[in-house]
Formats: C-alpha cells, structure tokens, sequence
C-alpha cells in the first residue's frame, strides 16, 4: 500500500463513505450465489434448485427434494482495487497525485434448513449476509475544503510549512451491517411448484471523517463528523415458481420485493457542541428474474437472466439532520443529498454440475451490467462496480454430508469519472467563486477472487 493508505475491512462486496458524509454503497445485495454449489456454477440455480439456501432466490426450489436438510457455509470475496486521482494546477503548492491500492476480505457467512412438511408443502429458513462490514481508510491527499492555508482554514497556527499549506490528509472509517433471515413456504401440486418468503433484514452504521496535517500525524480538531444510526429493521419479500415442462426441462421465475431501510441516528459535527438528529433512508431494489434448465440424474445445465432496479430505489440517498450545521462550500445546511447515480442492471448467466459417483464438477460464467458509472464513482466503491464473472468448483457426498468448494473470479473493470460525480465537488470546489471541476479526475479499478466453502446433512 502507498504512502499510508490503509484498509481494514470485513465486507461484501463494499460499503463506501464519500463526499464528506457516511454513504451507505449497497454492494453485495446482486451476488451471484448465497452459497458455494450455486457459486459454482456462475450463481445460476433458478430452474435448477435443490439446496435450502433457495430461500435467498427462488423458494418454490424448496421442493425439489424430499429429505430435511441444513446447510452452511461461508464465501470469501477478496476485493482488490487501484484508486487514483490527481488535483492539476499550474501552482505546484496545490498540484497532487494519489495512487493507492488496497484490497479487502469479505467473509460473508450463510447458514438455511429445509423441512417437507407433508408431500405438498415444504418450509425453508434460514440466516445470511448479503452485504455489510467495517472499514477505514487514510491517507488521501486534497486540498483544504476552502482552499485556504491548513492555519486560515483551522483556525491552528501550526508553523510553516505544515501550516501554511494548503494540502492535508483526510480519512474515513465505516461500519455497516446488513443481514437477511429469510422464511417461506413452498407449495407442490404436479409439476408446478409456488412459493413466498418473508424477509426480515437487520442493518446498522456506524461512520467518521477525519482530517490531518499533509504529514498525517497531527489530527485537526473541530473538524469532520461522527455518525451513529440506531439498529434498523425491514421487512421484504420473495415470491418463486417453477414449472416442470418435460422429464428434463424446467422454468423458473422469482421476485424479490424492494426494501427501506431506517438510518435514523445522530451525528457529531465538527466542534458543534452537541449531537445532532440525522434522518435517512436507504433504499433496496428490487429484482425479477427468469431461469431455464436442462436437466437429468447426473447431469445439469440452466441459464439464468436476470434485472435488478437500482435506478427507482437507489439513486440518492439522503440525510436530513435537525440542526443546519453541516459545513459545505457554499455554506451551512441541514440536508445532505449524494447521487449515487446507481443505474439498473441486468444480468445473464450460464452454468452446470456433472456427478460422477460421490464427485460433483461444477462450471459457470456470468455477466452483470454496471451498476456504477462514471457520475457515481469515488475511492471506495470497488465491489459494486464489477461485472463479468467465471467459476468452477467440486463437490463430493459422503453418507449423508455434502461438501462444496468453489473458485470464482470477478475479471478486472476500470471506470474513468466524467467530472459529474460528487466526489469531484467535494474535491474541487472550495467556495461559489472557486470552482476547479476541471482540474480533478480519477479513476477506479477492481477484480474480485473469491473462494466458497459449504457443507450441507441430510437427516431424517
């Protein structure tokens, strides 16, 4: 890692602060798979189906099999990512480059059981982790937010040339969890099975900003903020149907419902002298998607497509606080909007799983169209932002335990902003009459290696 950049994260794929306020990224929430068979196979399972963690994409799968079963397991995204950017002035005291790599692990635990109730009806449960995590970040160089010397703009009389600079550090820590526990019940009448799910979703974060001299050693005080929700809970929905055409062939639908997400808390603002409300709502999309499968004893192959709504529920997200005390270039306020600028997306897969006796070999790929574009990018917004994906995996049964490894990778993507994004204000603009949009660009770079373990019983 360069020049003290750090990164110390258990997350999804990410959740991300940018401008000068927590951002809630809701990366992960569009993983292939909650589990490693299905991770195996490109996360291809809709008309495929057979193991309890369909609760999490397509229920009426509950039914495929007719003996109770648990299964668990965890997945290991490790996400790798280059953030650079660079601030050109013709002054050498305000010109700046950052070149920063860092990489994140992101274990993300799953556990479901399946129950038949009698031959028509069979209940699912279960518990995992679509997104969430902690993590901290320093070391980015910028320009005072006003433009001002470190001295003028601190109100410090630190000595030159640290106080007399313009160039600082600044730094971000972020704690947010997100997790699903999910129950339905499908029903089976011929070769139709249908299903619905109630999900109850568990979220909190945690965030600050800080800033430091350029060196990175002296913290400024009165500066930056510390926010703090409370524990928030949803509710959400899913809703699946397959149908079994022939012997062989399958199709499969599912709906998952959107989500609001309650990020009430309270913030410190720099040297306010008291916590202030902060009201906020984070948004889930929903998510349609379509499943084909061929499939016999032995041998399996589906293609899956789906589309995710990001646009309708994601696009902003903002946090209105009690008090008007919230600094910008332009002033004080109390409202906090940030375009996350998600756009819709859509996804098709193709994957499969070949059994030779107590050995299963599993294969897929998969492509997602961006989420995240140019308006919307900033340093931390890796996971979300990749899109195609290859995966291949084994199992292998012994009595009535199942083990399942799988290797997927996320191929590098890079995006390059377009000046619209609201990192680039935060960067460039100092004050109504000092706008230097132009003279800020940045990128960002990822790819994701993921390991998957997962075991799974079947009992009486």
């Amino acid at each position: 890692m360069l020049y003290r950049f750090r990164k110390k994260f258990s997350l999804l794929f990410v959740t991300a602060i940018s401008f000068l306020t927590p951002k809630l990224e809701a990366v992960g929430l569009f993983q292939p798979s909650h589990n490693a068979r299905y991770g195996g196979m490109g996360g291809v399972n809709l008309a495929i189906g057979g193991s309890p963690m369909d609760i999490g994409t397509n229920p009426a799968n509950l039914s495929v099999k007719k003996q109770k079963e648990l299964e668990f397991g965890v997945s290991f995204p490790y996400i790798r990512t280059v953030y650079k950017d660079r601030f050109l002035d013709s002054d050498p005291n305000l010109y700046y480059e950052n070149s920063e790599s860092y990489n994140v692990l992101a274990p993300l635990p799953y556990f479901a059981i399946r129950i038949p109730l009698n031959e028509k009806w069979t209940y699912g449960g279960g518990i995992y982790i679509p997104g969430g995590g902690n993590g901290e970040v320093s070391g980015i160089t910028r320009i005072t937010p006003n433009g001002q010397s470190l001295n003028d703009w601190s109100g410090l009389k630190l000595p030159g040339p640290i106080g007399d600079s313009k160039r600082i550090h600044e730094g971000y820590s972020s704690t947010f969890y997100l997790v699903k526990s999910t129950h339905a019940l499908s029903y089976k009448i011929g070769g139709l099975s249908i299903a619905l799910g109630v999900e109850g979703i568990y979220s909190r974060q945690i965030a600050h900003q800080k800033y430091y001299d350029i060196t990175g050693t002296i913290e400024i005080p009165g500066q930056g903020f510390d926010y703090r929700s409370r524990n928030a809970y949803s509710l959400g929905g899913i809703f699946g149907t397959t149908y079994q055409i022939t012997d062989t062939i399958k199709a499969a639908y599912s709906y998952q419902t959107s989500a609001k997400i309650p990020l009430d808390g309270s913030m410190q603002v720099g040297a306010y002298p008291s916590r202030t409300g902060v009201s906020a709502t984070f948004g889930i999309p929903e998510r349609h998607a379509l499943g084909f499968s061929y499939g016999t004893e032995t041998f399996k192959i589906g293609v899956d497509a789906l589309y995710y709504n990001y646009s309708s529920y994601t696009s902003t997200y903002k946090q209105t606080l009690e008090t008007p005390i919230f600094p910008t270039a332009l002033g004080q306020t109390n409202v906090i909007p940030q375009n996350l600028s998600y756009h819709d997306s859509w996804a098709l897969g193709i994957g499969g799983e070949w059994i030779v006796n107590d050995w299963t070999y599993r294969l897929g790929a998969r492509h997602n169209s961006g989420v995240l574009r140019s308006e919307g990018t900033n340093a931390l917004q890796a996971g979300i932002m990749v899109q195609d994906l290859v995966s291949g995996g084994f199992g292998y049964s012994v009595g009535k335990w199942k083990f399942d490894f799988t290797l997927l990778y996320y191929l590098p993507v890079r995006v390059y902003n377009n000046g619209s994004a609201d990192w680039n204000f935060n960067h460039a603009v100092f004050s109504k009459d000092d706008i230097r949009i132009s003279e800020f660009k940045h990128s960002l770079k990822s790819d994701i290696p993921a390991i998957l373990l997962g075991a799974s019983f079947s009992f009486d």
